[in-house]
């Protein structure tokens, strides 16, 4: 009998609970929500191995099968909640979407620069003189789509 499986049989239902524990200590350290599923498997495992015995074997098709219900119902989790975001996360300009600027260089033939906090950005939009309140409603090629705000 080799040592890890000695001390599966050794350990019992505790090498489950251990073997979560491991698992758990990956995703802190490596973390991407992968290896936790395979951990709340093996603590599922464990706990069902403390109630009923079983063999190894038995414990093993367990494992392999809950790991696999747990790492799609995780996947389909956290995938919803990462596409519930504002979708803007990679999106600077995208981000600025709404917000109110100032025109800093007049906007004439539809090109100009507004500034934004404390930044200036190239922008299109309708003629308007420097000092002009503008309201960002767009982007294209790296510049703003803006419209006057009093054009509500």
């Amino acid at each position: 009998m080799g040592l890890i499986e000695g001390s599966i049989v050794y350990l019992g239902p505790w090498s489950w609970l251990v073997l979560a524990l491991v698992l758990a200590g990956i995703e802190v350290v490596v973390p991407g929500t992968f290896f936790i599923w395979f951990g709340a498997a093996a603590l599922i495992v464990g706990l069902i191995a403390f109630a009923v015995a079983m063999s190894w074997q038995v414990e093993l098709v367990l494992f392999v099968v809950l790991s696999a219900v747990a790492v799609l119902v995780g996947r389909r989790f956290y995938g919803r909640a990462s596409n519930e975001g504002d979708g803007f996360a990679n999106d600077r300009l995208g981000r600025q979407v709404g917000r109110f600027a100032v025109v800093e260089r007049a906007i004439e033939g539809g090109s100009g620069h507004i500034r934004l906090d404390d930044t200036i950005w190239r922008a299109d939009g309708p003629d308007l003189p420097v000092g002009a309140r503008v309201r960002i409603i767009g982007h294209r090629d790296g510049r703003f789509l803006v419209e006057s705000a009093t054009a509500d």
